[in-house]
């Protein structure tokens, strides 16, 4: 998929919250983005030798990619007006690392904006 996509201006995909803003960065426009890429995963990632081929993608270029998706993360917090949003953004962010539990990272700042 990578090897094909970047051939039509598409980056490395992954999943996560990054690929979700690598995906609104560089112009997704509809849910169906979303499905063609699901398919052509399918489809690409069935094949055994593609593997070997995604293993030599260099490391370097995925931490890049990475890089400016966390920026774009990031810049949502620019736009945060209130006090109370930046708090349950910092206790979301420290019991992630503390924990490392995702799914009670979840609830963790539904409480916070619950409780604040």
């Amino acid at each position: 998929m990578n090897l094909i996509g970047r051939w039509f201006g598409a980056t490395p995909c992954c999943h996560g919250a990054e690929g979700i803003a690598r995906q609104y960065k560089f112009g997704r426009m509809s849910e169906w983005c979303v499905a063609l890429l699901g398919v052509a995963k399918l489809v690409l990632g069935l094949d055994s030798s593609l593997v070997k081929i995604l293993d030599q993608f260099p490391v370097g270029v995925l931490g890049v990619l990475l890089l400016f998706a966390g920026i774009e993360l990031a810049m949502c917090s620019m736009v945060m007006n209130y006090k109370e949003e930046s708090v349950v953004m910092l206790i979301c962010t420290l019991f992630h690392l503390l924990a490392q539990v995702q799914h009670l990272n979840f609830f963790v700042g539904l409480l916070c904006i619950c409780f604040l």
